[in-house]
């Protein structure tokens, strides 16, 4: 489901580029227009990497923008590193990307720690009484899951939260009941989750359908996009998700971009594609600043730190 608002943000860009008439090349003295060729990943790691492999090997691209999530990224950011192509990527975790030590690939994106501590810290305003204090921390049980999971414990009790249980469960599960057993017997009251939209709304349904009713739910991934909420209904309302970005930051275009989206999906508003649209924008103007189509110099712009 995300990956409808991530092809939508890449789109735009893509339009909004070309329509100034793209992307100025020093070396060759124009501009170039920019052609966007999407392949499907499948959510899937082996499809994320072939995907890569066929954007190179067989549509002859100049430049790859990554998929989503840390796992397909991580296949295709290795497939472009074999061929020495730039991959420029965001929801790729940091701590993930720094351990594969990619030399042709460029992130965009925050700290799965700092991503956890924010979960917690938003409720501050709540006074302390009334917050919840038993919480569950519930991972996908694969390095995307626990690179978000691993400091559960550290961040929970950092900001004055009981760990009261972590919970790692396959990708695609169909049957949450045993997890929901042990949240009520670990008395949790808040639930932390890094999950795939279609998990989480089959939890939320199995969790509503068994009357957990915990004080707060807050979800990160498979919460961001617009379908979430309209597939759940109801049963969404005061559930949290984080986000990348939003509208009233105040960046230039960014209330504009977000205008754009509501008219071309009935009104619904995505926590996402100012981060996508963003990475187009950042490809570009390495472009630009290395003057070449080169990849070795539009990847020495990314690692110069400007």
């Amino acid at each position: 489901m995300v990956g409808t608002e991530h092809r939508w943000a890449y789109a735009k860009a893509v339009d909004d580029i070309n329509a100034k008439g793209g992307v100025f090349v020093k070396e060759l003295n124009k501009k170039l227009p920019i052609k966007l060729i999407v392949v499907d990943d499948k959510s899937s790691v082996p499809e994320a990497a072939a995907a890569a492999e066929k954007l190179i090997k067989l549509e002859k691209v100049d430049f790859l923008l990554g998929t989503c999530t840390t796992p397909y990224n991580l296949a295709a950011a290795t497939v472009a590193e074999k061929y020495k192509m730039v991959y420029v990527a965001t929801t790729f975790w940091p701590t993930e990307f720094l351990d594969a030590n990619l030399s042709w690939a460029a992130d965009s994106f925050f700290h799965p720690y700092k991503l956890l501590l924010s979960s917690l810290q938003i409720l501050d305003p709540i006074p302390v009484a009334e917050r919840p204090k038993n919480v569950c921390v519930m991972v996908m049980d694969n390095p995307d899951g626990h690179a978000f999971g691993g400091g559960a414990k550290a961040a929970t009790e950092e900001v004055g939260y009981r760990l009261a249980l972590y919970e790692a469960y396959p990708e695609g599960a169909k049957d949450y009941s045993a997890s929901i057993l042990r949240m009520r017997a670990e008395k949790v009251d808040a639930l932390v989750i890094l999950c795939s939209s279609a998990d989480g709304i089959t939890l939320i349904r199995q969790m509503k359908e068994a009357k957990l009713n915990l004080k707060y739910i807050w979800g990160a991934k498979g919460f961001w996009p617009m379908e979430f909420a309209m597939v759940l209904g109801a049963d969404s309302d005061y559930i949290v998700s984080d986000a990348h970005w939003n509208e009233a930051l105040g960046y230039p275009g960014a209330k504009e971009l977000q205008d754009r989206f509501r008219a071309d999906f009935a009104g619904k508003t995505s926590a996402t594609i100012g981060n996508f649209y963003s990475i187009v924008q950042a490809l570009a103007q390495a472009i630009e600043q290395a003057g070449s189509l080169d990849p070795a110099k539009v990847r020495d712009v990314f690692y110069s730190g400007t």
